[in-house]
């Protein structure tokens, strides 16, 4: 496996660069990790499953996908991943900030589609399964997307451009549909998850207490401690460690960092204590890991 295979493991900061807010990564579960933590970002995502299936929570809600199936996953919605039954899973995903295509524009398509369906009065499906009428128009047009970015031949960023309208196009006519009643009402529960994990992103490198978690979204912390678990699928110390391994997965791989150094700076301070969960979700310790990451480059 080549090391633009793997995910990595921090969903944080510009997608692609300035001038073209995109990119494409592979990932292949369950080789190097067999999770990724709730998380949310301003950019789109398309998921297109090549083999396998997994688990994907997406706006608090629960998907199993399979090979084929197109995933859309609108900017800031909440979303997670796991493998399942530790079957092999190959899925690319294309992310993007959809401003490419939007901007500053108010021409037609923005005013009459883009805004309206970014401001959630169009309802689109989270799941296309290759069963959909129309899929094949729409697995073309993200396999373009892929093959555009992959081969960078000269104008590739026109072509990028051009074929994200083609997508839109095609989501618009056949997948999309407005919404004609007043949308279901998540926003408190999505607000407050949001906010606890902002603050655990800021703070993962400290101590963390229950407590405090609690008190910035104004819950006790009893209450805080079950509506954690009921729609994070996992206790907050749990989501907590989860996503400091994630941070010290991707420094085993893109630095020299020690492991004491790397377990100190994702907030763990007792090492033997950081071998032992890191084992238990990567299956190897951390060591192998960066060994195994770096024999496949």
């Amino acid at each position: 496996m080549q090391l633009d295979e793997l995910e990595y493991l921090k969903e944080t900061g510009q997608k692609g660069d300035f001038l073209m807010p995109y990119t494409v990564v592979r990932t292949i579960m369950p080789d190097f990790f067999t999770t990724y933590p709730m998380h949310w970002h301003d950019e789109m995502e398309i998921v297109y499953v090549e083999s396998g299936e997994f688990d994907e929570c997406i706006d608090l809600e629960n998907y199993h996908v399979k090979a084929g199936d197109i995933i859309l996953i609108n900017p800031c919605l909440l979303h997670s991943f796991k493998n399942y039954e530790n079957i092999r899973t190959k899925f690319t995903t294309i992310i993007f900030n959809i401003n490419m295509i939007t901007g500053n524009s108010t021409d037609g398509c923005s005013i009459k589609y883009l805004t309206p369906y970014l401001d959630g009065m169009y309802i689109n499906p989270v799941v296309i399964s290759k069963e959909s009428p129309h899929y094949c128009e729409l697995e073309s047009s993200i396999k373009n997307l892929v093959d555009l970015f992959d081969n960078k031949e000269d104008f590739f960023e026109l072509g990028i451009k051009s074929e994200l309208y083609k997508m839109f196009f095609i989501l618009f006519k056949y997948f999309f549909f407005p919404e004609q009643h007043e949308q279901n009402i998540k926003d408190n529960t999505t607000r407050n998850i949001k906010t606890i994990l902002d603050y655990i992103d800021e703070n993962y490198m400290k101590s963390i207490t229950i407590d405090e978690l609690a008190e910035c979204v104004n819950l006790s912390k009893h209450y805080f401690m079950r509506f954690f678990k009921k729609y994070m699928g996992m206790t907050c110390i749990e989501y907590i460690n989860d996503y400091r391994l994630s941070i010290a997965a991707n420094l085993l791989i893109t630095t020299g960092m020690q492991v004491t150094e790397i377990a100190e700076k994702t907030g763990i301070t007792n090492l033997s204590y950081f071998n032992r969960i890191f084992k238990k979700k990567y299956n190897m310790t951390p060591k192998q890991y960066r060994y195994n990451v770096d024999k496949s480059r």
